[in-house]
């Protein structure tokens, strides 16, 4: 499947997602030191990223602060699901797949948070700033209704598959060839979730537009329909 993978190519598509060379950012991910001692020192859904997530960010702190607003949205997203007419629907299998994606989304987000205060990130105007009101209380994220099975896999998906053709497009921001592998480690771990939510509804697990990225402006205007506000880089 991976040789599959590597020799797709794909034209703009008119929603935006563009391809971006798939077999050299995965290709770079490999030349990152350290991978498999992070596996040994940290849970799995940590140890897909921590190898070389810091060192990314000292280069740009806005990089860090959207990259935390995704996550904090995935986050927030799978953990209420739970409470969804929708999520009653699934089947076992289905909901210890949610149960994961909400248990590694959210170690991924109290790791991304851990790094603002060192490297910088909390500055006013970011996504923290924006998304509290006067009262500092944080304004909720919104979704549909999710009050089916179809609805809730639908909007997963989206978010899901949003969120990895962000980390695909994030490799224009990133000029250091090493560091591309932190780009390419995250991006691994929301293939895996666009993987399993399209398996769930009875599409093809890895089609072609998987090698999808988008411009954080793009992936800005989309997230903002969940109200997510800030941390896109201009």
């Amino acid at each position: 499947m991976s040789n599959q993978l590597e020799d797709v190519s794909l034209a703009a598509s008119d929603n935006g997602v563009k391809s971006p060379a798939r077999r050299q950012f995965f290709a770079l991910a490999t030349a990152v030191g350290g991978v498999a001692l992070a596996g040994a020192l940290y849970k799995p859904a940590q140890a897909d990223i921590v190898a070389s997530l810091g060192k990314i960010f000292y280069l740009d702190p806005t990089v860090l602060n959207f990259a935390f607003a995704i996550e904090e949205l995935e986050a927030d997203f799978f953990s209420r699901s739970f409470r969804t007419a929708g999520f009653q629907q699934l089947n076992g299998p289905e909901r210890a797949a949610f149960s994961l994606f909400a248990n590694q989304d959210e170690s991924h987000r109290m790791l991304l948070e851990s790094l603002r205060g060192p490297f910088n990130a909390k500055d006013a105007g970011t996504f923290e700033s924006l998304n509290t009101s006067a009262s500092r209380r944080p304004r909720l994220f919104y979704y549909p209704p999710l009050g089916s099975r179809e609805e809730l896999l639908k909007t997963a998906l989206d978010i899901k598959e949003n969120a990895l053709f962000t980390y695909h497009g994030a490799v224009g921001l990133v000029k250091n060839k090493k560091l591309l592998g932190v780009a390419a480690s995250i991006a691994g771990v929301e293939g895996r979730h666009v993987a399993v939510l399209r398996d769930m509804m009875g599409l093809d697990p890895v089609p072609a537009p998987f090698e999808g990225a988008i411009t954080a402006a793009l992936a800005g205007r989309k997230f903002a329909a969940y109200g997510l506000k800030g941390g896109a880089p201009q």
